[in-house]
């Protein structure tokens, strides 16, 4: 196993608290609540600007062995460039100035009324991150449209059928896998605060009252550099499927992951997770509840830490 660089580990999160920076590490923790892709994802600047330009690879079998006088082919991995772009998510948070004046910590209660604002985010955050568009020009290509065909080898077939399916996404993170990606020079992985200060604003019936007034940034995206570094489970019928089963095929389709990543996690909503926690209650099962390295538990099938992303819906319609 490659020795691994602890740079190569870190999620936006350690870089936000290694760069010190209390706003943007804040803000991530509240974005993590409700977007728990980012809990394991390791971010990476962009390398052109707002977009990551990379070479695609697939790794296959190579090198000859040689005797003495006798020399060895050239040969070359199959490669194609892939360009990711990032989204940018902002929102305005407003608290009436007498509500923050009577608070007695002005900024901890301004951070506090944006709470909500900011967890919002976090949610159109994974839902992004599953169901993006490129096409769309304020979006990125979500984990769903890069793996929408059962052609797909990196696409694993449940065998559910109808409009009520689920999909379940499993990930290798690393470097020159599957990582998050922020704009190139942020010092702050591309989260910010920025505080606009006392301002009068206007209530639902056009008076005004001051303010103090927040606008809250995110700028981020997601890039597949290991083809294999994402493995796509679809037409999961929940109302059918059996436990046992779900986790023989959440097993035989990990092996496709390819090896020497940091973090082996996989991301499904809570009906599939239901099923593998009671699973789990099972000594003689390969689910098993274990601590997170931030000390949560966490069901784990394997390697595989099992996350909650509620963008995955249950009302898929089957891959045909």
């Amino acid at each position: 196993m490659p020795t691994l660089n602890l740079n190569d580990q870190m999620t936006a999160l350690e870089i936000a608290r290694r760069a010190n920076a209390p706003d943007p590490f804040n803000i991530i923790e509240l974005l993590r609540t409700t977007n728990e892709f980012m809990i394991d994802a390791p971010a990476f600047e962009c390398n052109n600007g707002i977009v990551n330009i990379a070479t695609q690879r697939n790794i296959k079998p190579m090198g000859q062995h040689r005797i003495y006088n006798k020399g060895v082919g050239k040969v070359a991995t199959q490669t194609k460039p892939i360009q990711d772009r990032i989204a940018m998510l902002a929102e305005y948070s407003v608290v009436d100035a007498e509500m923050i004046i009577h608070s007695g910590n002005q900024n901890a209660a301004r951070m506090s009324e944006a709470t909500g604002i900011i967890k919002g985010m976090g949610l159109t955050q994974a839902d992004t991150i599953v169901n993006g568009d490129e096409r769309k020009p304020e979006e990125f290509e979500g984990l769903l449209r890069r793996r929408n065909t059962l052609a797909d080898e990196n696409v694993v077939n449940a065998n559910g059928t109808g409009s009520e399916t689920t999909s379940i996404y499993l990930c290798a993170f690393g470097r020159d896998l599957l990582h998050m990606i922020y704009p190139k020079g942020s010092n702050s992985v591309g989260i910010k605060r920025e505080d606009r200060g006392l301002v009068d604003v206007k209530d639902d019936t056009g008076n005004e009252y001051p303010a103090y007034k927040d606008y809250f940034s995110a700028q981020y995206g997601i890039t597949v550099k290991a083809p294999d570094a994402l493995i796509r489970i679809v037409n999961i019928s929940i109302k059918t499927i059996s436990a046992a089963d779900l986790i023989d095929i959440i097993i035989d389709a990990s092996y496709k992951l390819p090896k020497g990543a940091i973090t082996y996690a996989m991301y499904s909503n809570v009906d599939v997770l239901k099923k593998i926690d009671k699973a789990a209650r099972d000594k003689e099962n390969v689910a098993y509840t274990a601590q997170d390295p931030w000390g949560k538990p966490i069901t784990h099938i394997r390697d595989l830490r099992c996350r909650r992303m509620d963008a995955i819906t249950s009302k898929e319609s089957a891959l045909v």
